[in-house]
């Protein structure tokens, strides 16, 4: 028993400088992590109106935290106005921002506008204006994710025959770190862009990245023959931010649950031998 003694005592003497060292490592840093997602659309000037119309809206966020702060936002708005105007807009916002050790936070929104029944012979158009926004930035690569996605669509088709004439496409997606970064921005032929008041820039790789566009211009299309319409455009937009156990935290947690592991056997054991003396006592009456 004086053997296991010692062994045990000497585990311990050059296992507690280690687990000091590596929980005084491991200490919240107030590192931060941020991610962001947004797309707004504007459309005006409609040369014919719709019959019905349809707005969506959706919002979810979820926060855990073991230790550090996070928080989550997301907003979703849809307008369509059937009046002299005839205007329509939407928006869908998510965020979320972490900061210390321990915690995963998420946002999603959704925002959506549908016209029914553009009854057109000749031409239908209106302008529109719009912006498509990702950001994600963390302090600290090693333990540190930060995540942003998005998706605008615009989608016009023949009531009738069910074809789609025409679409505008912009996505996006930032991983840090990580390699999954895209971004695309794919107008159809029936779209003109203003190209003084429309612009994208975009920054990947490291610990900050970026992916904005800002975009105004008209669509237009002829036909000719009278014909049903139905205009449908919706946007997406999600963020994730967490945090991942450094290896020095792997290693203290394996020193810690040894050190706890061996305390628990040795008082389990202790309560089962308190145990068997009860129960020898209590045959013994």
């Amino acid at each position: 028993m004086k053997k296991y003694t010692k062994v045990v005592k000497r585990f311990l003497a050059l296992a507690t400088p280690a687990i000091a060292t590596s929980i005084l490592a491991t200490l919240p840093s107030q590192a931060a992590t941020i991610a962001y997602s947004e797309s707004k659309f504007n459309i005006n000037n409609f040369s014919s109106s719709p019959l019905d119309v349809r707005v969506l809206t959706d919002t979810f966020t979820n926060t855990i935290s073991t230790g550090g702060q996070v928080t989550a936002d997301a907003n979703a708005e849809a307008n369509f106005n059937i009046d002299a105007n005839n205007s329509a807009s939407n928006l869908s916002f998510s965020q979320a921002q972490g900061e210390g050790d321990g915690y995963t936070g998420s946002a999603e929104s959704f925002a959506a506008i549908i016209g029914y029944d553009f009854i057109v012979d000749k031409e239908f158009s209106f302008d529109f204006s719009g912006l498509f926004n990702l950001k994600t930035s963390i302090d600290d690569a090693s333990t540190e994710r930060a995540n942003a996605r998005g998706e605008f669509l615009y989608e016009l088709y023949d009531i009738d025959s069910g074809n789609l004439l025409d679409f505008f496409k912009i996505s996006g997606n930032l991983s840090t770190v990580g390699n999954n970064d895209a971004f695309v921005f794919e107008p159809s032929s029936s779209i003109t862009l203003d190209s003084n008041q429309t612009s994208i820039d975009k920054s990947f790789g490291g610990t900050q990245e970026y992916a904005l566009t800002n975009f105004k211009g008209k669509y237009s299309r002829t036909f000719d023959k009278s014909t049903r319409l139905l205009l449908k455009e919706y946007k997406s937009n999600q963020v994730s931010v967490y945090t991942v156990p450094e290896p020095s935290t792997i290693l203290g947690s394996l020193f810690s649950c040894a050190m706890f592991g061996a305390v628990s056997i040795r008082k389990r054991k202790r309560a089962s031998s308190a145990a068997l003396l009860l129960n020898k006592d209590l045959r013994s009456v």
